[in-house]
């Protein structure tokens, strides 16, 4: 590796995205470095031993257990959701298995729970009101969600309409992840979090890794967040690390470099322990293409050619959180980077650490797109507003004879990749927007046009 390139990229990226701290490490002591802080404020390092969230790469520990327990014969990822909770009654679950809620394809579109599961952190920092403020379709009477009984009848409650038959179309749920814990946790007989403790933190031994925010101590890094009422960007310490104990399952696991690259070695020896070789195969199969070249498994992205070899990945983002975690099973390598704020670039960085160690500039994409010429009936067809319930709400639209995007307030360039295809850069990695059926396809989720019959019957249900 050019160590001297690839930190000037790093701290190029981190100066330009404010990012106080990150630590970056491939497995095998290939690179290691601790970037920037993490207290800022007493200028304390960031090393691999530091705890970070780790968002929703706890996705993958979900379907492990899953899977653990298909192989106690206890389950199967064919159930259907009712076998394990016939309380569920909005229409469509009944059609809806574990095997789809493991791939997001459920379904279920993006929803505002995650906020009502976070009330209480989000209410001691003042970011309820905030998001509200924002534009966020939340309720301030609507009751905190604090237990799996509460996320059941919500869910129940708000009659979703499902965005596809189930297994027919990708759009990312952490509700459907949560549900998952509720299942692991009926089945196995234990807490889901003793559970994903006693099965895959111990015989790994992740010995730093856990969900309840009670147990960081002062080896955990400092959580940053950008004032949102400052006229520039500006970074801030906020310091109440948001819970959803509803929610864990989704992506609540707090855990250091060092012990995520041992989390790796699931996937670089063959289920090390942990599952078999089948189970392996299941967890890292493309069950269903996410965007051209990239597919979804039980919990990971997979990228079958990233640079002629397979790359398996997931990040992570919540507040305070930004992190990336990578596998090559082919290079015998594991790679993570953890941050200390939302929206940092922690897939760049981490990716820019495997290509510089395979030789590869750091900034060089795998998937490339060509550029491609919108009509003015192309650019007309794919304008306007779409929204989700989980607060996301974009705009497309022409200046000056171009087509740009606006997301939380922030205008960007797009470049045309196909008549129904655009990317934009955002966090130093170029991502693909595309267009289908009023439907918006971003950020993994489907989001739907303002206007439109799907908007009706998917958003104004909750509002």
């Amino acid at each position: 590796m050019d160590k001297e390139t690839y930190e000037a990229f790093a701290e190029s990226l981190m100066n330009a995205h404010q990012t106080p701290g990150a630590m970056i490490a491939l497995s095998n002591q290939r690179y290691q470095k601790g970037f920037g802080y993490r207290d800022r404020e007493n200028e304390l390092p960031v090393t691999a031993d530091t705890i970070f969230g780790i968002g929703s790469i706890t996705k993958s520990m979900t379907c492990i257990a899953v899977l653990q327990l298909q192989e106690d014969g206890l389950l199967s990822v064919h159930d259907p959701i009712k076998t394990h909770l016939p309380e569920m009654t909005f229409q469509g679950s009944e059609d809806i298995t574990l095997h789809h809620l493991m791939t997001h394809t459920s379904g279920i579109p993006p929803l505002n729970t995650l906020f009502y599961a976070n009330k209480q952190a989000m209410e001691r920092d003042g970011s309820f009101n905030m998001q509200i403020k924002m534009g966020a379709p939340l309720d301030r009477e609507q009751d905190s969600i604090d237990t799996y009984d509460d996320l059941i009848n919500y869910l129940n409650a708000i009659q979703i309409v499902l965005l596809d038959r189930p297994g027919k179309s990708f759009s990312y749920s952490n509700d459907g992840y949560a549900l998952l814990g509720i299942i692991i946790e009926r089945v196995s007989g234990q807490l889901y979090e003793r559970y994903i403790e006693k099965n895959v933190f111990e015989p790994l031994g992740m010995n730093n890794s856990f969900f309840n925010p009670n147990q960081l101590d002062e080896r955990a890094a400092r959580l940053y967040s950008i004032d949102p009422t400052a006229e520039t960007p500006t970074i801030i310490h906020s310091p109440e690390w948001w819970d959803a104990p509803a929610m864990w399952s989704a992506g609540y696991v707090k855990s250091t470099a060092n012990d995520m690259l041992r989390f790796g070695n699931v996937f670089l020896k063959d289920g090390n322990g942990i599952l078999t070789a089948e189970s392996l195969t299941a967890l890292t199969s493309l069950h269903i293409e996410v965007e051209p070249g990239r597919h979804y498994g039980y919990g990971v992205m997979v990228t079958p050619d990233f640079f002629g070899t397979t790359l398996i990945e997931h990040g992570g983002g919540i507040k305070g959180v930004t992190a990336q975690f990578a596998v090559l099973p082919e290079k015998s390598m594991a790679a993570i980077c953890l941050t200390n704020i939302a929206g940092a670039p922690a897939e760049a960085l981490l990716k820019g650490a495997v290509q510089s160690d395979m030789g590869i500039d750091p900034d060089k994409a795998a998937i490339k797109y060509d550029n491609y010429t919108l009509t003015e009936a192309d650019r007309q067809a794919i304008t306007g507003v779409y929204q989700s319930n989980e607060g996301q709400t974009i705009k497309v639209y022409e200046k000056d004879a171009a087509l740009f995007v606006e997301i939380q307030g922030t205008e960007m360039p797009t470049r045309a990749v196909g008549r129904q295809a655009v990317t934009i850069t955002m966090h130093g990695t170029e991502h693909l927007l595309q267009f289908t059926d009023d439907r918006l396809h971003f950020g993994f989720r489907q989001l739907v046009k303002s206007g439109s019959f799907l908007q009706d019957k998917t958003l104004n249900k909750m509002n």
